[in-house]
């Protein structure tokens, strides 16, 4: 079976399939990843085949806007920037046209059985619907976008759709497939297949400092992969304040070489190392201090930590932040707060010294420990693959 893989320009979107992807090779599939340039090289470091869509003046333009937004979000009142559908219609109109003709060349010449996808990389249900091969959508973690956009992305791709030769529009994906333990979804998000996360967060070396040392509770600060856009830095500063009035506390901070001037000068407390996947030395840590990823807050669960999330103005990661406090693996302090030191260092204090938000987060991650693996998806989506009646395609040259 062949089995294409999508996703938009978000790392954080391409991770949780990488399991998956592992399960489709590992049973003797073929697999191929299709994304733009910029997601390609994480894509081949976890082990993905890929092929180009798009260029790379797509995601420059992307980051672009995402620094406007961040302008817009500091304007804002309570500190947060909520995009309307028209403003997410035309953002995903002229994504979807910049990369569909490649998906569509792609597509027809390798010829996949099985379409894998992001839930907002619509140019892949596009695909799916040409070639008449089911289209699987993945989620990354707590949200309700892949829920709430199905009309939405509907009607703004009508014509775009139309216009590729697919006049029923969007394909209905054959199967949502999610990762989030049940205790941590939304509970209005729509029935989907559980899948067990498994922790991958890019490949790398396990970190000379990963051991803990000096007796010292050592706290992982994650900000995300874009905090000077997204004025994580300014975060990252209250943050340092906040462990130099807490007794016997380390904070590890993964930062860019390229980053960490602009940070300035921070306590001893604080401890700024290399990036590298949490995955290898959060076992280690006595507690995670991020952004609002979804990655970060499943990595965290998976390990059993309890977690503090100060969401930036992305409304998914203030989404995260919410179930993250919801379920009760840890505590939320929201963008329109605009947390000083004094109020991270008592939440920090609440996750280290009150045994609550450690129990639960120890029962979601036997929960998720229970979850189906991703092997034991793969017979499932191979008959999904052998019941499609795929139309004809154009055979390769």
């Amino acid at each position: 079976m062949r089995v294409l893989f999508a996703a938009v320009s978000v790392t954080s979107h391409l991770m949780p399939m990488v399991p998956l992807a592992g399960a489709l090779r590992a049973a003797g599939h073929d697999v191929l990843l299709a994304g733009q340039p910029d997601l390609l090289p994480e894509a081949e470091a976890a082990g993905f085949v890929t092929a180009a869509v798009g260029n790379a003046q797509l995601e420059a333009e992307r980051r672009r806007r995402m620094a406007q937004l961040a302008r817009q979000q500091a304007a804002a009142p309570g500190g947060t920037w909520q995009p309307t559908w028209d403003q997410l219609a035309a953002r995903w109109r002229e994504r979807v046209d910049g990369v569909l003709d490649d998906y569509l060349q792609i597509g027809r010449w390798w010829r996949p059985e099985l379409i894998v996808t992001d839930p907002l990389e619509f140019s892949a249900r596009i695909l799916g619907a040409a070639l008449g091969v089911p289209v699987v959508v993945h989620r990354w973690g707590p949200e309700t976008m892949s829920t709430e956009a199905a009309g939405p992305a509907r009607r703004a791709l009508a014509d775009t759709c139309a216009r590729a030769g697919v006049p029923g529009g969007l394909a209905d994906p054959a199967l949502v497939i999610d990762p989030c333990p049940p205790g941590l979804q939304f509970p209005e998000a729509a029935p989907a297949r559980s899948v067990r996360y498994i922790p991958f967060n890019g490949a790398g070396s396990v970190p000379d400092w990963a051991p803990p040392t000096g007796g010292r509770r050592r706290v992982c600060v994650s900000l995300g992969s874009m905090p000077a856009h997204l004025g994580g830095l300014s975060l990252l500063r209250t943050l340092a304040s906040a462990v130099a009035g807490l007794d016997r506390v380390e904070a590890v901070v993964p930062l860019d070489p390229e980053l960490r001037e602009q940070v300035g000068e921070l306590p001893d407390a604080v401890r700024v190392v290399d990036p590298a996947p949490l995955h290898l030395f959060l076992d280690g840590c006595a507690a995670v201090v991020h952004h609002g990823g979804s990655g970060t807050a499943l990595t965290a669960i998976a390990h059993g930590l309890p977690q503090l999330v100060l969401p930036q103005f992305n409304p998914a990661l203030a989404m995260c932040g919410q179930r993250v406090a919801a379920s009760g693996v840890g505590l939320n302090l929201a963008a329109d707060t605009r947390p000083d030191p004094a109020a991270v260092g008592a939440a920090l204090r609440t996750l280290l010294d009150d045994p609550g938000p450690r129990t639960r987060a120890a029962a979601v991650r036997r929960d998720m420990a229970g979850q189906p693996t991703p092997a034991a998806l793969v017979p499932h989506l191979e008959s999904l693959a052998a019941r499609s009646a795929r139309r004809p395609v154009a055979t390769r040259d």
